[in-house]
């Protein structure tokens, strides 16, 4: 019978069928001696290095969190794991598989993953996880690999690192290329809790231990990175194909144990762990490129500000940008970035689908960022980011729509106030520099309905001709505005000439 300590409990297998039949492996191949490997009794544990003693240390301190958001995490490692980045990872891994294979054959088996790990850390996670990890062999559940729990939440409380359990009873009749492709995997969680910090309940669906893209995307990117050698290692995969998973006559037997697991695994998650069971399922590696190429490969050449663990969001009862973590933020799929100033703004994106031309826009980049110029000034932008959550941009003029007189604009005396139409004119410059075309519609119908205005002519003219001539809507809007007189009380229209303005038509 298998035993565990209590805390693991839910993991282990006391079925009477789990003890009855041997455990064989359901993929043999005339190709692959290894395959037909029986491994030797386990002899007697050599000196690990002191490297790997420090996987066994419970109390090795190691505090790193590089505080990357998840999405730049996977676009550092893959672009690390290129083969034009890193031209030897290849020859590196396959040397870790033969030394894995000749410590299998010797009967080391539980040697293997001690005496590789640090070779992975370098050679996959650019030494990240470098003294970062506590590594333990478990009896656990036969449908689980394993689980990585967060810093200081394994279950031996001295241990405030990553704590990574590998389901012992499992791997020992596994070969050593499974071994290596389920150490991986945990690896895998283990770089995410290092690189984006770790795991908070209300965090939970951010995505450290869970099998989503992120995962997904770092998992097929080593997997191809194995197989160039020609030795596949078919274990490193969202779920895994390891023990009784494949034996028809085990599961007759043993489902009514392993379906009530199921169902506590699946009900019952605690949010401090993964949860490597066998049949996770899978994503299209089709639908994982598109989102990493949409979501993740722009980071690279975007400011190091996108990054971080925070972002921007708009709060528009305060007319104010509030920062908060990505963790806590829309997730990347449901959302669209703006990068002004070498900050970016997140914002939903159900709020964008109401501007078919700024929709248009991100189509048309590839990617969930668009660059807005620095040129555009920040409350302007703000302004934008405001008629996105709102519909309408303030100042608002309600006051000037009352009088019920069509613009342009008659000018009277200037007074100190808002800058209603400096406003309107900024914001359909900004369209016109953008190519956002609702928001050039929004500003020149507000341009068109002031009947008048008091601000300063000469801050209006620099605006609309201090970067050049005004395309042809706003040019239209300026002759009609140059050309504007009041007469009589009404509002009329002179020719060429000088208006009353004492300004000249253009």
């Amino acid at each position: 019978m298998t035993f565990c300590p209590p805390h693991l409990a839910p993991y282990a297998d006391r079925s009477v069928a789990a003890h009855r039949f041997p455990l064989y492996h359901p993929y043999q191949y005339d190709s692959d001696p290894e395959s037909y490997h029986n491994p030797l009794p386990s002899r007697v544990p050599r000196p690990l290095p002191a490297l790997a003693l420090k996987l066994q240390d419970p109390r090795q301190r190691c505090d790193r969190n590089l505080r990357w958001n998840i999405d730049w995490a996977v676009a550092f490692l893959v672009d690390h794991l290129d083969p034009k980045n890193n031209p030897d990872a290849a020859t590196v891994l396959k040397a870790v598989r033969q030394r894995s294979v000749a410590l299998h054959k010797e009967g080391h088996v539980l040697e293997v993953p001690f005496r590789i790990f640090n070779t992975l850390s370098n050679t996959l996670f650019a030494g990240h996880l470098k003294n970062a990890a506590y590594l333990e062999f478990r009896d656990l559940h036969p449908d689980v690999s394993g689980a990585t729990h967060t810093q200081g939440m394994g279950t031996d409380p001295r241990v405030k690192r990553v704590s990574i359990y590998l389901n012992k009873d499992v791997l020992l009749q596994a070969p050593s290329r499974d071994l290596i492709g389920i150490l991986i995997h945990h690896m895998i969680h283990a770089y995410f809790l290092v690189a984006c910090g770790p795991e908070l309940e209300k965090e939970a669906a951010y995505g450290r231990l869970d099998h989503g893209l992120h995962f997904g995307k770092i998992m097929l990117t080593i997997k191809n990175l194995l197989s160039l050698n020609g030795h596949p290692v078919p274990c490193l995969d969202f779920g895994h194909s390891l023990g009784m998973r494949d034996r028809v006559f085990f599961d007759e037997n043993h489902r009514r144990q392993r379906n009530p697991f199921h169902q506590r695994s699946h009900s019952k998650r605690k949010w401090y762990c993964s949860h490597c069971i066998s049949d996770i399922a899978s994503l299209p590696e089709g639908d994982i490129d598109d989102w990493y190429n949409r979501v993740c490969k722009p980071l690279l050449t975007l400011p190091e500000s996108l990054h971080t663990l925070s972002v921007q969001i708009y709060n528009p009862l305060r007319h104010v940008l509030e920062e908060i973590p990505r963790a806590e933020a829309t997730p990347s799929t449901q959302s669209e970035e703006f990068v002004h100033h070498g900050k970016s703004v997140l914002v939903l994106s159900g709020l964008i689908d109401n501007f078919f031309s700024i929709r248009r826009a991100f189509a048309k980049s590839g990617s969930r960022y668009i660059e807005i110029s620095d040129f555009i000034e920040g409350e302007i932008f703000l302004r934008f980011l405001e008629l996105l959550h709102r519909n309408t941009y303030g100042p608002d003029p309600k006051h000037i729509y009352a009088m019920g007189v069509r613009g342009p604009p008659v000018i009277k005396s200037a007074s100190p106030g808002e800058p209603y139409l400096l406003t309107d004119i900024k914001m359909y410059k900004m369209g016109v520099m953008t190519g956002f075309d609702e928001l050039k519609g929004t500003a020149l119908e507000r341009m068109y309905r002031h009947g008048i205005t008091h601000e300063d002519p000469v801050d209006l003219l620099n605006t609309l001709y201090g970067d050049g001539e005004p395309d042809g809507d706003l040019k239209a809007w300026t002759r009609k505005f140059l050309g504007k007189t009041c007469a009589g009380g009404e509002t009329e229209w002179m020719g060429d000439g000088y208006s009353t303005n004492g300004l000249a038509n253009d």
